[in-house]
């Protein structure tokens, strides 16, 4: 995960510190509880898993789905992950946790996991892993967080209420002007989803979860310098991602500095832009301790390799029917590797100046997206909708979020294409339709911020002043940054 990049005064970068080199060469935080001189494996006592696991299961799935575009309807890639991930369980030590193993609407690196039992990839993941072995890892490294129960930092969350009140705030003040929400909208499928909804472990973590990875995927019969191979292959998959959306997310980036500036004029303002500013600086000194990359994941793993696994040199497992797996859902992956190229090209619209949209090439690309089987999906007709509404063609982008089959019986749809739905709708003079869904969308999911700053104009315009109080409040409660400008008119 990459950080923000804004560079304000008091953002000091703070890096590896209180660090020991033990007789391997990791270097390894001082607390840390991995061995000198033995497996992590054999000498691990594994905390306590948590009693409430429907309810906190629960509750870890409605913040995902929040920040998400849904769960990938990849059944027969759901299924070999869970078998996987099974046989890497049976080699965990006594007491350990069950966990289940769900696919991600999303394109972006990465993958994420709840101490209550869940595990969440990328679909992109069957793009560019190449072996069960490096799938292995992967679930291992995961589930190893589940085991340990670590608690991971979702440092980039903070951010979000303060982007959302910027977004609101320049549009009020260039007379209702919408690029921004506009751009913040299409900035928040991917990037969003990883850059705040996966966590930033604590290096010592990271390691652990590394460390006890390696040895529950080697204890299950796989390769374990295959873990080597995924991180490199993670690692140009995670640059070729940035690359795509670097631009976006400079530019993006660059309009939003322009607004956190101190007016001298409107107080709520000036006190808003001096907390985003704190807030920015805490969460860039944090990542910057906390974050690893790719490389230096696999510099610790080849010494801890070296000196527990120094004969293990198997060849790949099952990679052969790993690669039929794959290649049976290819169609289905393509689909939304179409999906997701209608969003990235959008974005790169929005924000590169003089940027011509091939809209025969993108129109191909979202048909594509929305045939044969994923022709309910979230997660393409997502990018259906985004593709129609930047056409101006708003009835049609809301036809594409209506033609979305939930995930599963009864379920309500992720937030990200709840609030689309409620965008258009309100565009479109429906605004009565677009309350009474959003008012829903919030309660399943807990009253995002963005509920909030979507409902309280329209009721304010409607003049339900007694409905605007009563979220004003709320608001002012839940995120207590926003106290000012939640509790003032928009």
């Amino acid at each position: 995960m990459k950080k923000f990049k804004w560079a304000w005064p008091g953002a000091a970068m703070l890096f590896l510190a209180g660090c020991v080199t033990n007789q391997t060469g990791i270097n390894l935080p001082l607390w840390s509880s991995i061995p000198d001189d033995a497996k992590y494996i054999d000498q691990v006592k594994l905390p306590a898993a948590k009693t409430d696991t429907t309810e906190g299961l629960k509750k870890a799935r409605t913040k995902v789905m929040a920040s998400s575009v849904g769960i990938a309807d990849f059944p027969q890639l759901q299924a070999y992950a869970q078998s996987v991930l099974d046989r890497i369980i049976q080699g965990a030590p006594a007491g350990a946790p069950k966990a289940r193993v769900y696919l991600l609407a999303n394109a972006g690196p990465g993958a994420m996991a709840v101490p209550e039992g869940a595990i969440y990839i990328h679909f992109s993941a069957f793009q560019y892993l190449q072996s069960e072995d490096q799938l292995a890892f992967l679930l291992a490294h995961e589930y190893s967080h589940v085991a340990l129960q670590h608690s991971p930092d979702n440092l980039l969350r903070m951010l979000r209420p303060y982007l959302v009140t910027a977004m609101d705030y320049a549009v009020s003040r260039s007379g209702g002007d919408d690029q921004l929400r506009k751009a913040f909208q299409l900035y928040g499928s991917d990037i969003v989803s990883r850059d705040v909804l996966l966590p930033v472990w604590d290096r010592a973590a990271e390691k652990e979860a590394d460390f006890l990875g390696l040895d529950l995927m080697t204890k299950a019969g796989y390769n374990p310098s295959e873990s080597l191979r995924f991180l490199a292959i993670v690692g140009k998959y995670d640059d070729s991602f940035e690359r795509l959306h670097l631009a976006t997310r400079n530019q993006l980036e660059k309009q939003l500095s322009a607004q956190f500036q101190p007016t001298g004029q409107n107080a709520l303002w000036d006190k808003f832009t001096s907390e985003f500013r704190d807030a920015i600086g805490k969460i860039q000194d944090q990542l910057a301790s906390r974050h690893e990359d790719a490389q230096d994941r696999m510099v610790a793993l080849v010494g801890y390799m070296k000196r527990e696994y120094p004969m293990e040199r198997r060849r790949p497992i099952n990679n052969a029917y790993y690669m039929r797996t794959v290649d049976a859902n290819a169609e289905l992956l393509d689909h939304y590797i179409a999906a997701h190229r209608v969003v990235a090209e959008l974005q790169q619209a929005e924000f590169e100046e003089g940027y011509k949209v091939n809209f025969r090439k993108l129109e191909a690309l979202a048909r594509t997206a929305v045939s044969g089987e994923t022709a309910d999906h979230a997660y393409t007709r997502y990018a259906f909708s985004k593709l129609r509404a930047y056409q101006g063609k708003y009835g049609l982008a809301l036809k594409n979020i209506d033609l979305v089959s939930p995930p599963e019986a009864g379920d309500i749809l992720p937030f990200q294409l709840a609030l689309e739905r409620a965008e258009l709708q309100n565009r479109m003079g429906q605004k009565k339709q677009a309350v009474e869904g959003m008012e829903m969308a919030a309660a399943h999911y807990d009253w995002p911020v963005e509920a909030y700053h979507f409902l309280i104009p329209v009721l304010e315009r409607a003049g339900d002043k007694g409905r605007v109080n009563e979220l004003k409040l709320r608001c002012v409660a839940t995120y207590p940054q926003q106290r000012e400008l939640c509790a003032t008119a928009n």
